[in-house]
């Protein structure tokens, strides 16, 4: 090493200067520790993050494509006669749930099945009421409620559809809820699928998008053109008119409770699925303010 008073070149391992007789020892830890390099951290780069696809009207460019893909694959299924009949069996065993979902609401218990004899579906479930499974609701109303009860728009949603069940309760208005039931638990089915394939709420694969659509597309064709047959002049609409041998058809029923013709009923029916359709529209496009987002857009807003 280099003395540091005088610069004479010393042996390495020696203690001392042999010009000026200086310790080397005490200038040689220094000396070596201002030879090793300090290491910096240099960071990794990663790749930039994917930027987000395209929005219009708030809806995602991904969930434009599915309702695209949908609509035109429904389209087919519906409006060719050889393979009309495809999907019925979902549609029929919706229909049979909403039915079902009101029979429990009012305390009759039931379940969803097939007609094999006559075709389409039938709810089977009692006749007399079971004032337990009223009890349990009012619980359960109760409790969320109680869960709830910060959530002043939860509570005046909840206020609202107890008052109007209580209203209806062992009324014909009770009988009205359960004959429109089954056409109600189809057009919300089908909005909640069609939510799903705008969003990819609840999906894991891509392909599952353009497969609710489609399936929500059909229900809602089935239904459209249902209330549009039962407005004009057709041998379907007479066979649906005709009901089956042991019950009349839903909107029939549901026409003479309402004092409303068949073809009213049908108009009401269009529309009614016209305006799943829409609302189904409406909540992909603010789906951030009533926090209902697919799992990847909320892994992006975290």
């Amino acid at each position: 090493m280099t003395c540091p008073r005088c610069a004479t070149e010393c042996p390495d391992g020696a203690l001392e200067c042999g010009a000026c007789g200086v310790v080397l020892s005490k200038f040689r830890g220094a000396a070596e520790a201002s030879r090793t390099p300090v290491p910096r951290y240099v960071p990794i780069p990663t790749d930039p993050a994917p930027p987000k696809p395209p929005e219009f009207f708030g809806i995602p460019l991904p969930g434009w494509q599915a309702a695209g893909i949908g609509l035109a694959l429904a389209g087919v299924l519906t409006f060719f006669p050889l393979l009309s009949f495809l999907l019925h069996p979902l549609t029929t065993i919706f229909h049979e749930l909403g039915h079902t979902t009101v029979y429990w609401l009012f305390g009759y218990p039931a379940i969803p099945a097939f007609d094999f004899s006559e075709g389409g579906g039938a709810t089977l479930g009692q006749y007399e009421r079971s004032y337990a499974v009223v009890v349990a609701l009012a619980v359960a109303v109760g409790v969320l409620a109680w869960r709830k009860r910060e959530n002043r728009l939860a509570l005046a949603g909840t206020g609202v559809l107890s008052l109007a069940y209580l209203s209806a309760f062992g009324t014909g208005r009770e009988s009205l809820a359960i004959g429109l039931g089954g056409h109600a638990g189809t057009t919300i089915f089908a909005a909640i699928f069609l939510y799903r394939g705008l969003t990819g709420w609840g999906c894991v694969h891509p392909l599952e998008q353009p497969l609710y659509a489609l399936l929500s597309f059909k229900i809602l064709f089935g239904e459209i053109g249902l209330g549009i047959t039962l407005t004009g002049n057709s041998v379907e609409k007479t066979l649906y008119m005709m009901g089956k041998s042991y019950a009349d058809a839903d909107l029939v029923r549901a026409g003479q409770l309402m004092n409303r013709s068949i073809e009213g009923m049908g108009r009401l029916l269009a529309l009614f699925n016209f305006a799943g359709m829409a609302l189904a529209f409406w909540a992909a496009a603010v789906r951030r303010t009533i926090g209902a987002v697919s799992e990847k857009e909320e892994a992006e807003l975290v």
